[in-house]
């Protein structure tokens, strides 16, 4: 089945890379993990139900032997059954709890969700940075070699020094292992991106960062996980304290009958618990307690993340404005860099400015794409403390 979806996916675009949308679209669809998360919501289905359900009646059966001393011996029974009976307030309690805990697991399965298409973001991101900087480095690496081919000519031309000539050849070998490197890195990403995706198969996958480059972030009313998780533990500590506002829980209904040799007895009756020792105070007051401390741990949090998402808002807004003043510097960089590799093809260059121009541009392209990666980085955070996730 597996293949199947693998090999749709590949006719379906037509062997070109899967985007990100798509690439997360099958793996939130075949993600082991998000499937064991659902599974917990059915699990706290169940308990509840077990939780809600009624205990069963008791029969009591009995057979007595009457002894007259004159008359012989006569028998005699004695049939009762009893009913445990819940509280209209304990009940509603139950119920009340019932529904706070699954409310508590679907917050649970939507913070699990969120994480995880977090870090797949991150991960892809990351994927992404690494292809881009490997390219890089492959145009600095042939960029380097033809810079190393003038020398040597101009060495063997006796124009240029030994030195020159083995300070050039050391660059390009020095970026030649640093492609090594990076394609190692990528290689590792690739694989846990096939691994959480549940793919067997290698796919193409594009490229290109998930988010642009662009001061504006869109806003969003919904509460982060953490937050919809303390907001689901409160009303748990809520029906905890329902569930003890009644002095008792339940109360036994009886009825049975007794058949004497004389005489018939038809009984029925209640066994109310008496509440002299317990009254459930003191779990009420833990209730309150409790909920007192998660009212506190929310603002506390609600503060915390509106200065995270200004924070992250106005560095969004600072690396967009850095990013294109590296643009900019970066087009003029390669212009000179291409004016010097010019002048000294011809013996009108110094090798000197020449090396230190191509590394100035190296080094302005590795910040710019690494400055794309940042952005892509928080407006990330931001999405996730937003509740962009909470799917």
């Amino acid at each position: 089945m597996k293949q199947l979806a693998l090999l749709f996916i590949l006719l379906s675009l037509n062997l070109d890379a899967m985007s990100y949308v798509q690439f997360k679209a099958h793996t939130l669809k075949h993600s082991k993990i998000l499937q064991a998360q659902e599974l917990s919501l059915q699990m706290t289905r169940q308990k509840n139900k077990i939780l809600l359900r009624s205990s069963n009646p008791s029969l009591n059966l009995e057979v007595s032997n009457y002894n007259k001393k004159a008359g012989g011996e006569s028998f005699g029974y004695a049939a009762g059954i009893s009913q445990t009976i819940r509280t209209e307030n304990y009940r509603d309690g139950l119920q009340e709890k019932a529904r706070a805990t699954m409310l508590l697991s679907k917050a649970f399965v939507t913070q699990g969700k969120a994480g995880y298409i977090k870090t797949l973001e991150i991960l892809y991101t990351h994927y992404v940075y690494q292809s881009k900087m490997l390219t890089l480095m492959q145009q600095e690496y042939r960029l380097s070699k033809r810079i190393s081919a003038i020398v040597k000519e101009r060495y063997k031309s006796g124009s240029e020094n030994r030195v020159a000539f083995l300070r050039a050849r050391t660059e390009t070998l020095t970026l030649k292992t640093q492609t090594y490197a990076i394609r190692q890195q990528l290689n590792e990403l690739y694989s846990q991106l096939l691994a959480i995706a549940g793919l067997t198969k290698k796919v193409p996958l594009e490229k290109k960062f998930i988010y642009s480059v662009s001061p504006e972030t869109r806003n969003s009313t919904q509460l982060s996980p953490q937050q919809l998780l303390l907001q689901a533990k409160k009303k748990l500590y809520r029906s905890d304290h329902s569930i003890n506002r009644s002095t008792f829980r339940n109360f036994d209904l009886v009825a049975g009958i007794e058949e004497e040799p004389d005489q018939s007895i038809l009984r029925i009756g209640v066994n109310i618990p008496l509440s002299i020792n317990n009254d459930r105070s003191e779990e009420r007051m833990l209730a309150k307690l409790k909920i007192m401390q998660t009212m506190l741990d929310n603002e506390q949090l609600s503060i915390e993340i509106e200065s995270q998402k200004r924070m992250l808002k106005d560095s969004i807004r600072e690396l967009s404005q850095q990013y294109l003043v590296l643009r900019t510097l970066q087009k003029e960089q390669q212009e000179l860099a291409a004016l010097l590799q010019e002048g000294y093809k011809i013996s009108k260059g110094s090798l000197f400015e020449l090396m230190r121009a191509k590394n100035k541009l190296i080094q302005t392209k590795k910040t710019l794409l690494q400055t794309e990666k940042m952005i892509n980085d928080q407006k990330i955070e931001l999405h996730f403390l937003q509740g962009n996730y909470n799917e």
